[in-house]
């Protein structure tokens, strides 16, 4: 079996590109092209779905995937036992978050003590980001409320009270505090499905039986900020993502106390690589500063 044609194939399903897995490797696009072309055909196997917009793995492939990920890891950590890379004097990690609020303080403080440590980051929905984890795409992930699951290593943060964004001009931006039933009969602005915002705020809105009157769904939490400021209905945001705007008020509810909880975490079988490792630390020091999850 041909280890080249491997790596080839294993940065492509890594990036979901082949421009950025021929960067990835220092080799021409073409070449990379070519071991990955070679290696389908030495197999009579598809590995990827090829199309303008991205590069999907197939099934075969996502199985490969999962080996040529075992099989990598362990090269790194053969590396890292060998050459000394434990002290971070080089490598990449890559980040994904659901906002980047929360982890950008974070980078900075990992970027001054590790320089020589490349950083990628990607923002997504919790949805996207803990997929791209789970297919190893991401080696850390800060998200808010991810689901129990055996495979990571999941480290809780911070808890963040969710409050109304509401145009600064509404009736309800007179109160101290708004009251959940205030809510009833009106129209939000909700994040699109995936978000853990709009699963807090849906959970507590059943809870407290209040029904909107309708709901405007749009794509990202700057959209929602815009669709608040040009008046089109309530909106919702984690303390910790309040940016000011002149055109909305930012308004605690008055009797309940919705929040969403962020947490970083990792692939368990990977969080003994250096850079995995170094961040999460880093991560939890950060914590002791701010409020923790209890």
């Amino acid at each position: 079996m041909n280890l080249m044609q491997l790596r080839a194939f294993h940065a492509v399903a890594t990036q979901s590109s082949f421009t950025l897995a021929a960067r990835t490797l220092g080799l021409t696009q073409p070449t990379l092209s070519q071991s990955v072309k070679a290696l389908e055909e030495r197999y009579g196997v598809l590995l990827f779905e090829r199309s303008s917009r991205k590069v999907q793995p197939t099934e075969m492939g996502r199985r490969l995937f999962q080996l040529t990920t075992r099989l990598f890891d362990t090269e790194q950590e053969a590396a890292t036992l060998l050459e000394g890379s434990a002290q971070l004097a080089q490598g990449l990690l890559q980040l994904g978050a659901d906002s980047p609020y929360y982890v950008m303080p974070l980078i900075a403080e990992f970027d001054r003590r590790h320089p020589q440590v490349e950083i990628r980051l990607s923002i997504g929905n919790a949805g996207a980001v803990l997929e791209d984890l789970s297919e190893a795409r991401l080696d850390v992930a800060l998200l808010s409320n991810p689901p129990v699951d055996p495979r990571f290593h999941i480290v809780p943060l911070y808890r963040d009270p969710v409050r109304l964004m509401l145009p600064a001009g509404d009736a309800l931006a007179a109160l101290d505090a708004v009251p959940a039933a205030a809510l009833a009969g009106r129209r939000l602005v909700m994040r699109e499905t995936g978000s853990m915002t709009r699963r807090t705020v849906e959970r507590g809105l059943a809870e407290a039986e209040v029904a909107p009157t309708a709901v405007f769904e749009v794509t990202g939490r700057e959209a929602v900020q815009e669709a608040v400021g040009h008046g089109l209905g309530i909106g919702f945001i984690s303390e910790g993502e309040i940016r000011p705007d002149p055109r909305i008020a930012i308004r605690p509810l008055g009797d309940r106390g919705w929040q969403t909880d962020e947490y970083v975490l990792c692939h368990r079988d990977r969080r003994r690589f250096p850079a995995i490792r170094a961040f999460i630390e880093l991560a939890v020091a950060a914590a002791a500063d701010v409020q923790v999850i209890g």
